[in-house]
């Protein structure tokens, strides 16, 4: 699907947090019992964080949020609506977002919340429905929030995925403004790719209580990386392609925030594209894959730049699990 369209919101604030604890490439390969060098060469992440207690989902969230709450120079009473496009659950009832307005307190009260759950796109798809809440005139202020613990669900039988993951948040405040022809969306679902990356347990397919022991990573993450690099290499670009033809955009004038799914993935990608360096933001070597997280938590350093100005035409692209992929263009 592709959908040229108006913008009619601001980006007015972002933020992002990031765990205090930081895992090195090494500690990764102990955790792996792989040589020392192993994730430093083969998947490229050199450091991530990881929550650990007494951090939560939640404290990252709120950590993520109050940033960009102060950066739009607003407060919490001032959101009419709070959006959680998190991967990662606190559990499974009532939806996260529900719980960050709890932990909120009083400052929320009433504020509606809800979840948008579609993995490592959760906060593009977010965007996009938050874009057409605001056409309908009713809201002023949204607040999109993904907060991520991927380290706790790795598999570490499985290195090649385990040893790209880290834990973070980012969020972002969206203000209604004066519509403008800035903005476009493609989004595309491919379900016969839908195994590559899974997590089996957990839900009505298989309940948490039948776990076991002996099927431990059933209920873990499964991701086939090479699969997954071939699917999205054969049809990322195309769609990307279609969309900046309809546009009529010239890739020259943008800057691209992709999802940080792999430093090797991303980059193949970049030039796939033909897209600069200059104006691709990749650094996922630091922070590893944060899922939804990764591309606001980008976003915000993005904006916080000494040389940032606004506007800026940006492209922001990524894949999830499904295998979906999405590419928003706008003015942040």
């Amino acid at each position: 699907m592709q959908r040229l369209g108006q913008q009619h919101f601001r980006l007015s604030g972002t933020g992002s947090y990031l765990p205090q604890a930081i895992v090195l490439a090494e500690e990764m390969d102990r955790r792996l019992n792989k040589p020392q060098g192993y994730v430093a060469s083969t998947g490229g992440v050199l450091t991530r964080h990881e929550c650990r207690p007494p951090e939560t989902l939640t404290s990252m969230a709120i950590a993520a949020a109050r940033r960009a709450i102060e950066a739009a120079n607003l407060q919490w009473s001032d959101l009419d609506l709070i959006i959680d496009a998190s991967t990662c659950r606190h559990q499974p009832i009532p939806c996260n977002a529900a719980l960050l307005s709890q932990a909120l307190g009083t400052d929320v009260k009433g504020v509606p919340a809800f979840d948008i759950q579609s993995t490592c796109l959760g906060f593009i798809v977010a965007m996009q429905v938050a874009n057409g809440l605001f056409a309908t005139g009713n809201y002023e202020h949204i607040l999109v929030v993904c907060s991520e613990s991927l380290l706790a669900g790795v598999n570490y039988s499985e290195p090649e995925s385990s040893a790209l993951m880290g834990d973070g948040a980012g969020a972002v405040v969206l203000s209604r403004s004066k519509s403008r022809n800035t903005f476009a969306y493609s989004h595309e679902t491919h379900a016969e790719h839908s195994a590559i990356c899974e997590v089996r347990g957990g839900s009505h397919n298989l309940p948490p209580f039948e776990y076991d022991p002996s099927k431990e990573w059933l209920y873990r993450f499964h991701m086939d990386g090479p699969e997954l690099f071939r699917v999205a290499r054969k049809l990322l670009p195309p769609m990307v392609e279609r969309l900046l033809e309809e546009t009529q955009v010239d890739r020259n004038s943008l800057q691209v925030i992709p999802h940080q799914a792999s430093p090797r993935g991303v980059e193949a990608i970049r030039r796939s594209l033909d897209v600069g360096t200059d104006a691709f933001h990749n650094r996922t070597h630091e922070i590893g894959n944060l899922a939804a997280a990764s591309i606001p938590v980008m976003l915000d350093w993005f904006c916080r730049r000494p040389e940032y100005t606004h506007p800026t035409l940006t492209m922001l692209l990524g894949t999830s699990a499904g295998y979906s992929q999405a590419a928003m263009i706008l003015e942040v």
